[in-house]
């Protein structure tokens, strides 16, 4: 493309329309009044700096909470807190993306590297590896780079990557095939252009040709990274070129494919489709990978921040009704713990790192009146309330020293908590065959409802369902989880410190392969707790009394000890999965994230209340001086939020004479200055034209003069 070309296609683009945020600057505000030096700034009167004088704030990111009282040692252990416990975090999460992908480019780089001997002498066939992504196009970006990476490490030849937002014609496509591929070996000197003296065009394949010839290179893979996205004959037309050229340039394809193999070939022609050679290959998908990082990145013991059932219900809903990406679950993850560190000044307690008694050295007054605001003091000073422990609930409201002592406690304790629901999380999961969703089964343990959950009410079901051969299996399923621990959630056998579990365990599995083994002997079945029970359901009373004493003559001894087994298990589990809700914890606000607001004005915005908002009380929002909301409409205002004011009070058609008329006498009528006409003209169209760049007005169809109201889409 051509540079005038190039400037035409950038004609009407308005970088405005892209910007994530619209800085408003006052009128009649010069440049040099806002860049002010550093030195000079202006700090909050009335209340002393708790700044030393030899640092500044400028070299942190976050800002000092608690109504500015928060020390600079406060401010940059928050910020070196949140950037330790996010690498870690992310680190976990880029080995589960590297290894998700690594079966298939293990048998991608294998077809690339043996399809020279797939085509036999004078066949024109181009090999092609059809590599189905599913619908998550954001992790094609992703595949396609560790492609790239791993063949050229082990193939010799270029490997160039297209897409469709590059690809606007043949030429273009050609042009960049040949550029990439021939500018990847930066030791090369500058390619030339010319042949038997012939000067080839940039866009002529005989380039590639002596390219491929110099450097013997085995293979030129090119790859189509959204190749859905393609114009169909652009793909036409580079497949049957590709394919003219084999016996000179060893071509392989490689296409992404979202929905499948089946649909993208109806796409071609058969001509195409007979120029290929193809073979599919199928990669994991974005549940699997979802699930996997979820268990690394939140529910894992070393997790920094734990995220509440709240908040991953928002994740999940999002993920699963919008966007379908592990990326922008990743970007979520990332400003959930943004957002916690940023915004709690009580997170600096929560470095595992550092020993309770060094980060209570760091707590100031400000930071204990805060714990004191906390819920979960509220929940504390009222359990000590109605337990009649009325010296202690005072104790910790008047006495700092004795909160202290008991923020210590909390903090020793909080990871025996955690790991308590941890634990718990790993048993269930390991205990059955087909466990639920992992991030269903999180959300329920941490909201403190697995006791009472469906998800435990199956399991207690299957058991009466098993023999005794099941129920050997299922106790030795549940012992292995505890013995053995997770490797996905780096959770250590705790066999040690549950003994008392373990022995019971073992007594039912002794007992279940001993009533196993005498039923073997005799020949006779152990019938299951629920076969004995499910006879049909009886309609009379008499009847029932029918069932139940039958029942009661034709159970055995062996069936009778079966189900006392079964009974004694249910017991057990219901003690072991009965835990404590999270949020009922002390300081839970420090290790908890389960505030969804703030996400949800971030990743769901409401952007007419957002707008409307803002026009209606401008000084909320700008740092200039506009004035409050107690003196009505000022002159200070901005204008788009002066003729806001006249639209609100208006009908469903408005006169521009008169909205000019009550513009003008709000400008000049408060001081009886009838001011500049033209410049408040000037002003009144510029405050217009934002109503209708908003959508809120436009042109009336009825009268010339008028306005009409526009009503915004689904409200």
């Amino acid at each position: 493309m051509s540079d005038i070309e190039e400037t035409n296609s950038h004609t009407g683009f308005d970088a405005i329309d892209h910007q994530p945020a619209y800085i408003y600057t006052p009128s009649g505000t010069n440049d040099d009044a806002l860049e002010r030096p550093t030195k000079r700034r202006k700090v909050a009167r009335g209340r002393p700096s708790v700044l030393q004088p030899h640092e500044s704030i400028n070299s942190l990111v976050f800002e000092p909470l608690l109504g500015g009282l928060e020390t600079l040692e406060c401010v940059r252990k928050r910020q070196d807190l949140f950037q330790k416990c996010w690498s870690e975090t992310d680190a976990r999460i880029q080995s589960i993306l590297n290894e998700a992908n690594e079966d298939t480019l293990a048998e991608v780089t294998a077809f690339v590297d043996g399809s020279g001997d797939i085509n036999q002498e004078g066949d024109e066939r181009v090999p092609a590896s059809f590599i189905v992504t599913g619908p998550n196009i954001a992790s094609q970006d992703l595949l396609f780079k560790q492609l790239s990476a791993r063949l050229k490490k082990e193939i010799n030849g270029p490997i160039v990557t297209l897409r469709s937002g590059d690809a606007s014609n043949l030429k273009a496509v050609l042009k960049q095939l040949i550029r990439d591929a021939t500018n990847q070996r930066s030791e090369d000197e500058e390619l030339s252009l010319e042949q038997d003296g012939r000067k080839l065009l940039n866009y002529d394949l005989e380039i590639l040709q002596g390219y491929v010839k110099n450097h013997g290179s085995q293979r030129v893979v090119v790859a189509f990274q959204d190749s859905e996205a393609f114009d169909t004959n652009l793909v036409v037309d580079l497949v049957t070129l590709f394919s003219s050229w084999m016996d000179r340039i060893p071509f392989t394809l490689l296409f992404g494919i979202a929905t499948s193999v089946e649909l993208f070939q109806e796409r071609l022609p058969r001509a195409a489709s007979r120029c290929l050679y193809g073979v599919r290959f199928d990669v994991e998908q974005t549940s699997s990978i979802l699930e996997r990082i979820f268990q690394s990145a939140v529910a894992n013991s070393k997790a920094s921040l734990r995220l509440g059932s709240e908040l991953v219900a928002s994740l999940m809903e999002r993920q699963h009704d919008h966007v379908q990406s592990v990326q922008s679950f990743i970007v979520a993850l990332k400003y959930a713990y943004m957002c916690h560190f940023y915004g709690n000044a009580l997170s600096i307690l929560t470095d595992a790192s550092t020993s309770s008694q060094s980060l209570l050295k760091l707590i100031q007054p400000c930071h204990l009146e805060a714990i004191r605001m906390l819920p979960s003091f509220r929940q504390l000073i009222e359990w000590l309330v109605k337990s009649q422990q009325l010296d202690r609930a005072r104790e910790l409201l008047q006495n700092d020293i004795i909160l202290v002592q008991e923020i210590e406690g909390a903090l020793e304790s909080k990871d025996g908590n955690i790991l308590r629901l941890l634990r718990a999380f790993h048993v269930f999961a390991s205990a059955l065959s087909e466990p639920p969703s992992g991030i269903d089964l999180y959300m329920t343990i941490f909201e403190g409802a697995l006791s009472n959950s469906d998800h435990l009410k199956r399991v207690l079901d299957s058991i009466k369902r098993m023999t005794p051969d099941d129920l050997v299996v299922f106790t030795k399923r549940i012992k292995g989880a505890i013995e053995n621990g997770s490797h996905e959630l780096d959770l250590d056998g705790w066999a040690d410190e549950d003994e008392d579990l373990i022995g019971e365990l073992r007594d039912v599995e002794t007992k279940a392969v001993g009533l196993s083994e005498n039923s073997s002997d005799t020949e006779k079945p152990i019938r299951s707790s629920d076969a004995i029970h499910s006879k049909g359901l009886r309609t009379t009373v008499i009847a029932q009394r029918v069932q139940l004493s039958y029942e009661k003559s034709t159970i055995t001894e062996a069936e009778k000890e079966f189900i006392g087994l079964i009974d004694h298990l249910s017991k057990l589990l219901e003690q072991y999965f009965t835990l404590e809700n999270p949020k009922d914890l002390f300081l839970n606000e420090l290790w908890l994230c389960d505030s969804a607001d703030s996400f949800l004005d971030v990743f769901a915005p409401r952007p007419r209340a957002a707008i409307e908002n803002a026009l209606s009380a401008p000084h909320e929002y700008l740092t200039c001086e506009v004035g409050g909301s107690e003196e009505g409409l000022s002159t200070t205002y901005p204008t788009t939020a002066i003729v806001y004011q006249s639209y609100l009070e208006a009908g469903s058609l408005i006169n521009m004479a008169d909205l000019w008329t009550t513009f003008h006498e709000i400008l000049s009528g408060k001081e009886g200055d009838e001011g500049d006409e033209r410049e408040a003209l000037m002003r009144f169209y510029r405050a217009l034209a934002d109503l209708k760049l908003v959508g809120m007005v436009k042109q009336s169809k009825k009268k010339a003069d008028h306005l009409a109201k526009v009503a915004w889409k689904g409200l």
